[in-house]
C-alpha cells in the first residue's frame, strides 16, 4: 500500500480519512481540490490539472484524495495499488457539506486553497454538486472498481464502522512491518 486513491463524493470523508491514512503510514497526502482550484474557485485547464496529477502519479508513494475530472479517474486508479471508494450516504454528504459550511466561518478549510470559502449562501449549488456525483459519477466509480478489483486492493467503504475496520487493519499491517 503505497500508491492510495481515496475517492468518493464531496463531504463523504475523503480528506479526513487521508489525512488518517498518513498519520498510520508516513505516505504524502495529495488533495485534489488544492490542484483543481485556484484562488476565487477558478477551475485549473484540464491540460494543466493532468500535467499536475502525472507529476504526483510518477512519485513512489502516494495518497490522492478527490474526483477532478471524470476523465482522470481512471488514470489514478491504473496508476495505483489500492482503490477506497467512500461510498458516504447522500443526506450524511449534505449534513457535512452544511457543517463544512459553517465551520468555514471560523477557519477555512485546510484542504483546499487560501481564497475558496465555501459560503452558507451557496448551500443549494453544493447539494447539487452532491446529487450529481450520487446519480452520475457514482455508478461509473463502482464500474471502475469492478474492473480494477482484481489488479488492485479495493476497499468499497459504506459507513463508520466500515472506515474504522479499514483504518485498524492498516495498523495492523503497520505495526508487523
Amino acid at each position: 500500500m503505497k500508491k492510495i486513491v481515496v475517492i468518493g463524493n464531496s463531504a463523504s470523508g475523503k480528506s479526513t480519512l487521508s489525512m488518517k491514512i498518513k498519520e498510520l503510514t508516513n505516505i504524502p497526502v495529495f488533495h485534489l481540490d488544492k490542484i483543481l482550484w485556484k484562488k476565487g474557485w477558478e477551475r485549473t485547464p484540464e491540460d494543466e490539472f493532468r500535467a499536475k496529477q502525472t507529476e504526483i502519479l510518477n512519485q513512489d508513494k502516494w495518497i490522492i484524495d478527490g474526483v477532478a475530472y471524470k476523465s482522470t479517474i481512471e488514470e489514478r486508479f491504473s496508476s495505483s495499488d489500492t482503490i477506497i471508494y467512500l461510498d458516504t450516504p447522500l443526506e450524511i454528504c449534505k449534513e457535512r457539506a452544511k457543517t463544512r459550511m459553517e465551520e468555514d466561518l471560523i477557519r477555512p478549510n485546510p484542504y483546499v486553497n487560501e481564497g475558496c470559502p465555501y459560503p452558507l449562501e451557496l448551500i443549494k449549488e453544493q447539494n447539487k454538486v452532491i446529487e450529481r456525483f450520487h446519480n452520475e459519477y457514482r455508478k461509473y466509480s463502482l464500474n471502475l472498481l469492478e474492473k480494477f478489483k482484481d489488479s488492485k486492493e479495493v476497499y468499497h467503504l459504506i459507513d463508520e464502522e466500515d472506515v474504522k475496520k479499514f483504518l485498524e487493519k492498516i495498523n495492523l499491517k503497520n505495526n508487523f512491518i
